[in-house]
């Protein structure tokens, strides 16, 4: 009994202990990375962007998206990814949004089932050094599902904002 209370104390230490060398470490940027904020109706689901990388007037970021999105039954989960292509004109950025592919997972009671979209968009921005910010707007187009109360090949308005510290090469 004496001997899980100590692990229990010493658990609540050490979780003590990490959130506050977490809450003061220092914040950096992180070059080749950066974010992304998508509205999806009236739900607002963030992303993250990586490899992001400026190649002469070339510039590329993989897109990843592992969040939730509000509905009327609570958070859903939603993943995604798609790639970020464009050039660079001087300090404008912008380009294209493609290859994206994810899926909508949901349960309701005992029953599971999925959604899967595909979607493209453009985006748009500007650069100062190495730190790029914009906009972005597009489609969502669900491919199957297997919910009624989704319509499918009916492409569904998205846009957003990002932001993302560029490697430049």
């Amino acid at each position: 009994m004496v001997l899980g209370r100590r692990i229990t104390v010493l658990i609540g230490v050490l979780l003590i202990v990490a959130s506050l060398s977490y809450a003061f470490s220092p914040v950096l940027a992180d070059p080749g990375n950066g974010t992304f904020a998508m509205n999806l109706g009236s739900s607002t689901v963030n992303g993250n962007l990586q490899n992001a990388i400026i190649q002469s007037n070339s510039v590329s970021l993989s897109m990843i998206l592992n969040g939730y999105v509000q509905t009327s039954i609570g958070p859903v989960p939603i993943t995604a990814n798609g790639m970020w292509v464009g050039l660079r004109n001087g300090t404008l950025l912008s380009g294209d949004i493609q290859d994206v592919t994810g899926t909508v997972h949901m349960c309701i009671l005992f029953w599971c089932g999925q959604a899967t979209f595909v979607g493209q968009g453009q985006w748009a921005g500007t650069l100062a050094s190495t730190e790029g910010a914009g906009t972005f707007e597009g489609t969502v187009t669900f491919i199957s599902s297997d919910f009624s109360q989704i319509h499918l090949n009916q492409p569904a308005p998205v846009s957003g904002t990002w932001s993302a510290e560029f490697q430049l090469t």
